[in-house]
């Protein structure tokens, strides 16, 4: 018979377990609480928790099937839903519109937390450049969506593998006090933070807010670090051209000729998937955009 925990004993403990927490951290924090308790066995201990409601036991699905269980004494429904996310993914870091939102970038409030994770690429060759063909090719094509999507009361935890090698690049600490992150967590710097919207703007709001997001990030731009960071992804396809157009759309012509010296255009690209024939050719740029994307003044 396992010993019983006094009331406040579990008060205690269930103040100690008020975040949320996968197994293994929750076997962490009991082991550092079980000398308050007559217990001398953490899993013990654990089952106690459990079965006598101290703390409860909660799993989240996905739409491709995955599931993850998380440890409380409060509901989740009661928690701040970006705390959940990274007790879901403690390793891994808040990009894409998450960050746009983070760093200001837009007003608008997401119901999308977005989570990113390193999976490291099969070796390929170096590529140089691709030709225009192989860019047509894949850029009529739309966007891929992941179906590592959670649904959690009004959000959605959309998880997001990254490929790119040193895909860690850019990612920072969140700067407490912040009222959105919890502290401890990581998250793309604002220079990271629009390369990802231009890669991947189906995870930010879309192409036409990639362009509010460059406007919004005037005066806050550190160019050495863009560079440096878009160096270090070594992307196959030249985005260079659109983050070149973006900066200078959005009036930063200096910005913009950095980028320009450093990656000149070579072959005609592409501002976003599923291209149109119907899209404009900015000569400049070497880059076919829809029209009203951007202000042509």
């Amino acid at each position: 018979m396992h010993p019983m925990l006094s009331k406040s004993t579990r008060k205690k403990l269930g103040e100690h377990f008020s975040s949320p927490v996968r197994y293994k951290h929750l076997q962490e924090h009991a082991e550092h609480i079980i000398e308050q308790t007559r217990y001398s066995i953490t899993d013990n201990l654990i089952h106690n928790l459990l079965k006598t409601g101290v703390i409860n036991s909660y799993d989240i699905s996905a739409k491709d099937g995955k599931t993850v269980t998380l440890y409380c004494s409060h509901k989740l429904d009661k928690l701040n839903p970006y705390v959940i996310a990274q007790a879901m993914f403690p390793k891994e870091y808040f990009g894409n519109l998450t960050s746009i939102y983070y760093h200001s970038l837009t007003n608008q409030v997401p119901k999308t937390i977005y989570i990113c994770y390193e999976k490291k690429p099969a070796e390929r060759e170096k590529v140089n450049t691709v030709s225009s063909n192989e860019l047509r090719r894949s850029f009529i094509k739309p966007h891929r969506h992941t179906k590592h999507v959670y649904t959690l009361n009004d959000y959605e935890i959309i998880v997001v593998e990254r490929r790119a090698r040193n895909s860690c690049s850019g990612v920072v600490e969140s700067h407490p006090p912040s009222t959105l992150l919890p502290n401890t967590s990581r998250v793309t710097s604002i220079e990271r933070a629009l390369i990802d919207a231009v890669v991947s703007p189906q995870y930010n709001g879309g192409i036409v807010s990639v362009y509010t997001y460059f406007r919004n990030a005037r005066n806050l731009l550190n160019m050495t670090r863009l560079t440096k960071i878009y160096n270090q992804l070594d992307f196959i396809y030249p985005y260079s051209q659109s983050i070149g157009f973006f900066l200078d759309k959005a009036g930063m012509p200096k910005q913009a000729s950095v980028i320009y010296k450093k990656f000149p255009p070579e072959h005609s690209f592409y501002v976003d998937r599923d291209a149109k024939t119907s899209w404009i050719y900015d000569e400049k740029w070497k880059l076919y955009y829809p029209a009203g994307l951007v202000n042509e003044d």
